[in-house]
């Protein structure tokens, strides 16, 4: 399936923030060490403000009028989904690399957005949240190895 607009794109991604906020508050239930919690605490907040500077972009005025290099619709969303799941049997480093997915697939989500926005008034929002997104996917990685790295 493919985004009929950039309003559906959007849309898109104002769902991915929210799941990936939630994602981040529910893993705090699970970790015990504190410095992991206020790591995820973070990282829920960030997302949570992407969230909000997308349905802020959204709100300011129509975005139908906004210039493209390639019709929307030849970006598909599926490319963006993240595999796997997170279950009640899920172990922390299940909970890592499903993070690490989610991260990863924002990033190529706001990355492709941006490349097909650049020069328009969406430029800056798609590089920020394209940025925030990698620096988050390497906190994660960062703490992956630290914790995981020498199991493998």
């Amino acid at each position: 399936m493919k985004f009929e607009s950039l309003e559906d794109a959007l849309r898109f991604a104002i769902e991915k923030e929210k799941s990936a906020n939630l994602l981040y508050i529910h893993f705090q239930d699970i970790v015990k060490d504190m410095a992991a919690k206020k790591l995820l605490q973070e990282l829920a907040n960030q997302e949570l403000q992407h969230r909000q500077l997308i349905e802020n972009a959204m709100n300011k005025g129509d975005i139908s009028a906004i210039g493209e290099k390639k019709a929307t619709d030849e970006i598909g969303f599926s490319d963006f989904m993240s595999a796997g799941s997170i279950n009640s049997m899920s172990d922390p480093q299940d909970v890592m690399q499903y993070a690490l997915k989610m991260e990863s697939s924002s990033y190529d989500l706001y990355k492709g957005l941006l490349d097909n926005y650049r020069g328009t008034q969406m430029e800056s929002l798609f590089d920020r949240l394209a940025q925030e997104e990698l620096t988050h996917k390497n906190i994660l990685e960062e703490q992956y190895e630290k914790h995981f790295a020498q199991w493998m």
